[in-house]
């Protein structure tokens, strides 16, 4: 996540814990993975990322109050084989003629420290389904071109599903 605005603290003491300052983070796409693991014939995995999206982090004053939105370019799916990455564009996976961004929105109402619980809900292919994700802030750095980066991690709870 990136911020510009060099006028003020962007960090700052909640709870203990060192967190970003309240304010709008914009996710890098550089330097952001959106990967995901599935099953061929429900036994092998396939992995695969998807390398364009874009979004905001929305920190608020109270850290359980903060809020995600992520766009999703559905095109940029990639799992390092071309014709199953056509195929994963088809109408039997993603849709992406007829639906070529994917959404994820969401907040932390179960942030303590620097973890929380991102409850959300992910839209693929117009249909959108609850979606609950491990989230954790790692840190800050500033970058060499006067930029401040905070860094941030979520991936998903188990189902306790298996198979699928």
């Amino acid at each position: 996540m990136t911020q510009t605005d060099s006028g003020r603290a962007v960090t700052r003491l909640a709870d203990g814990a060192e967190l970003p300052a309240p304010g709008r983070w914009q996710i890098d796409p550089g330097h952001t993975e959106l990967a995901f693991i599935g099953r061929h014939f429900m036994l092998t995995k396939v992995r695969g990322r998807f390398t364009g999206l874009s979004g905001v982090i929305e920190v608020a004053e109270t850290p359980g109050e903060s809020t995600v939105a992520v766009t999703i370019d559905m095109v940029s799916v990639e799992s390092g084989n071309q014709a199953r990455d056509d195929h994963l564009r088809s109408a039997d996976f993603f849709d992406v003629a007829n639906h070529p961004a994917g959404a994820f929105t969401g907040r932390v109402p179960g942030w303590q420290g620097t973890r929380g619980v991102l409850a959300g809900e992910l839209t693929l292919r117009g249909v959108t389904r609850p979606v609950t994700l491990a989230a954790g802030y790692l840190g800050y750095t500033a970058d060499p071109w006067g930029g401040h980066r905070a860094v941030f991690t979520a991936a998903a709870l188990s189902t306790g599903k298996t198979g699928a």
